[in-house]
This record gives structure tokens, sequence and C-alpha cells, in this order.
């Protein structure tokens, strides 16, 4: 608009200076006309008309002048208003494309990470399957290892029942026949002839106290490890004070080792028989 009003004040300041031009022109050629008498009223209409017609040429060439700015004017503005357009229209797609690079980067971020989780996630699960396939398999072998011990160890257990059965049996066999054979030995007086052995050599081993008084009689326990040696003496009923049981429990730790028996079946850790000394 600045630069409309700028060519309009140009052109009325060309208009001004055209009219005052003509004015001059129009005085110089009065000054210059000879002197006679024209018909005043005829000079003055024709100065008039002349003046009107040169008036309405310029001011006809003044607004075509105008009109042509006012179309150049326009048809800048359109110009502008086409290149603002176009402007806007390349920011537009610009920015549209940039919308459009945006989106897509992020699509594609987007799909990178879910890419990238369910990555992870099937990682994951497979790890989590190989650990419970190792666990179960340790399980399965440990398992095994417990179910092959506990096979091994019954099997064994059953081998220690069936030796203990048979040991039980080959001594209860052996007791069998070693109370038989005793019992043919103390069938056949061989019992007392050993207690008469061990009762005699007690007797021989027994010094006699001051307080004994004759007919004494007192029951003898006596333990013994094989070999006849005396581990342990107890004196059980007896008639005689406590110093006579000093003396007979002396008497048997010095018959230590005890006599073997006529037979080996007759042979017992725990002997009992009656101490009567001989008078």
């Amino acid at each position: 608009m600045a630069s409309l009003a700028r060519e309009y004040s140009g052109g009325l300041t060309i208009s001004v200076v055209g009219h005052a031009l003509l004015l001059l022109a129009f005085g110089f050629n009065l000054i210059r006309m000879p002197a006679r008498e024209p018909p005043p009223v005829q000079l003055a209409i024709e100065a008039t008309v002349i003046d009107m017609s040169a008036i309405r040429e310029q001011r006809e060439a003044e607004r075509q002048l105008q009109l042509e700015r006012e179309r150049q004017q326009q048809a800048a503005e359109q110009r502008r208003r086409e290149q603002e357009q176009q402007r806007q229209a390349e920011q537009d797609r610009k920015a549209e494309a940039e919308r459009t690079r945006v989106a897509e980067q992020k699509r594609k971020d987007e799909a990178a990470r879910v890419a990238e989780q369910k990555r992870k996630t099937e990682a994951e699960r497979q790890r989590v399957a190989e650990q419970k396939r190792k666990e179960e398999a340790a399980r399965a072998a440990e398992q095994k290892r417990k179910d092959e011990a506990a096979r091994l160890a019954e099997q064994r257990r059953q081998e220690a029942e069936r030796k203990r059965q048979a040991e039980i049996q080959r001594q209860l066999q052996s007791e069998i026949a070693a109370e038989e054979q005793r019992q043919a030995a103390v069938a056949a007086g061989k019992l007392q002839q050993y207690i008469a052995a061990i009762s005699s050599r007690v007797n021989r081993n027994w010094i006699r106290p001051a307080s004994a008084t004759p007919g004494i009689e007192c029951d003898v326990h006596v333990s013994q490890i094989p070999g006849g040696e005396i581990v342990n003496v107890r004196i059980g009923s007896c008639n005689g004070d406590a110093a006579v049981v000093r003396s007979i429990e002396a008497a048997v730790y010095r018959a230590s080792p005890l006599p073997p028996p006529p037979d080996p079946s007759l042979f017992d850790r725990n002997l009992r028989f009656t101490f009567r000394p001989e008078e």
C-alpha cells in the first residue's frame, strides 16, 4: 500500500507540472501573438477549449498510467501471493515430509523395540526352558542315583541279613551241637569232675583265717575268660564271717588260671560252685 501511495503521489505531481507547463506555453503564445483586435469572446472560448482538451488527454493518460501501475501492482501482488503460496506450500510439503519421516522413524523404532523385546522374551523363554530342562535332568539323575544307592543298600542289607541269618543258623547249630556235647559230658560226669578240680585248686590256695569254724559252706560265683584267667569273684550265701569271705575271694584269685575242663563244651565264662574247705 505504501508503494501504491508513492506511485499515486508521483502521478499527481507530474499532472500538476504538466498543467503548469501548458499554462506557461499558452501565456507565452499570447504574448507573441500580433496585436489585433480579435473577438474577445471567441478567443476566450478557443483557449478554454484547447485547455480542457489537453487537460482531458493528460488526465486520461494519467488515468491509463495509473491503471497500468495498478495492474502492475496487482500483478506484483498476485506474484507475491503466488510466491507466498508456493513458499507456504513448500513449507507444508517439508513439514508433511518431516512428519512422515518422524512417523516412519517412530514406526521403525517401535518395530525395532517390539522385535528386540520379542527377541529378549524368546531368549528368556529359551533360557528358562533350558534351566528347567537342566534342573529336571539333574533331579532325574539325582533320583536315579538315589534309587541306585537305595537298590544297592537294599541289596547289601538283604545280603547282610542273609549272612546274619546264616550266622545265626550256624551259631544255633554250633550251640546245639555244643549243648549236646555238653549234655553228653555232663551225663558222663565230666562237669562234676571239672567243678571238683576248680574247687580243689581254690581249696589248695585258701589260707584259713582264725575266725573260720568247721562246716564252712559258701557259694562262689566266678567270671573267667578263655584260658581260665579269672576277671571277677563274688561270694554269695556263706556261713562264714567277713574274714572268711575275703579269704575265699583271695583263694579264688590265687587259683587263676583255673584248670581247663575235661571237655571243651563244658567251658563257661560264668561258673558257680560251693566252696567246702577240707577239714
